[in-house]
């Protein structure tokens, strides 16, 4: 395929998978919380998935505007810059340990990835909810970490949801995204 076949595929790829994230946003259910709106949905889960198929920096970019669109249209503009910072971190975490772990057989690494993507949303989302506390209320920095605890489960959720998930859609899409050309490096 030449180099610009190559990259309007690429760039198909990153639209679809903003879709996907943006669409799996939608169908969430919220967990009342004095801080934030916290919710459980599977928009981060394709976020993480477009990650380990398109790579750093296309899987950002899908997933940027995906939630970052999410949240404009839904009510959460005035804390995009969070969503986009939850993007930017997943990202990395998913592509750097797909690239650590190619060599290492799918079933494994699939389920080390979809794990680590959990525990990784888990983690941000607590500090999302700190930064929300600090800026939006004004809190100190104690009574902030006090109140991200109390909206922490929706992450603690979202992450074990990430965890099954991930692993799932990967291994069950995996023979037609090899055929298509999207398997990323894991084997």
């Amino acid at each position: 395929m030449s180099h610009q076949g190559t990259q309007l595929k690429l760039i198909v790829q990153t639209a679809l998978f903003a879709a996907f994230s943006y669409i799996m946003a939608l169908f969430q259910f919220r967990i009342p919380a004095p801080v934030g709106h916290p919710f459980v949905d599977l928009g981060f889960t394709f976020v993480a998935l477009g990650g380990l198929l398109l790579g750093w920096k296309y899987g950002t970019l899908a997933g940027v505007i995906g939630l970052g669109l999410f949240d404009i249209t839904q009510g959460y503009a005035n804390h995009a810059y969070l969503t986009v910072l939850e993007v930017v971190v997943l990202v990395a975490v998913v592509s750097l340990l797909a690239r650590a772990l190619r060599h290492v057989a799918m079933v494994p690494a699939i389920i080390t990835i979809g794990i680590t993507a959990g525990l990784t949303k888990a983690v941000t989302g607590y500090f999302r909810y700190v930064v929300e506390s600090l800026v939006d209320f004004g809190l100190s920095l104690s009574r902030a970490l006090q109140q991200a605890f109390v909206s922490f489960p929706a992450d603690v959720i979202t992450g074990i949801l990430m965890m099954i998930a991930l692993p799932i859609i990967y291994i069950a899409l995996h023979p037609l995204l090899k055929r298509s050309g999207l398997s990323s490096t894991i084997k």
